[in-house]
């Protein structure tokens, strides 16, 4: 059984979280229903790969395909690239608010 990995850049613990929450109420205000707990896994994962950096595109087909080979997969839509993104460009607001640059987050 391993251990969830530990993110080492300026966006965790705590921080990470408050994102995570933020991001899921953005996307309530824009009538996109999302589990808390996605939200939370796309941000991880996006970590625990160390892609953070990469453009935003890049960042989300390479996430979905991260989730199908983990056989991660949404009910009753699929978690597809768009929807990564949705969660991504909140992100890059969040990261802004709190003076983050994303290859540092």
């Amino acid at each position: 059984m391993s251990a969830e990995p530990t993110p080492t850049g300026r966006l965790s613990g705590a921080l990470l979280d408050e994102c995570g929450e933020w991001i899921w109420e953005q996307l309530e205000d824009d009538g996109i229903q999302l589990a808390g707990e996605l939200i939370d896994l796309i941000l991880q994962t996006e970590r625990e790969l160390a892609i953070q950096a990469r453009p935003l595109d890049e960042i989300a087909t390479i996430v979905a395909d991260e989730f199908r080979m983990r056989g991660i997969t949404g009910q009753p839509h699929a978690i597809e690239p768009p929807l990564i993104k949705a969660v991504l460009e909140w992100e890059d607001e969040f990261l802004g608010f709190a003076g983050i640059p994303r290859d540092q987050s």
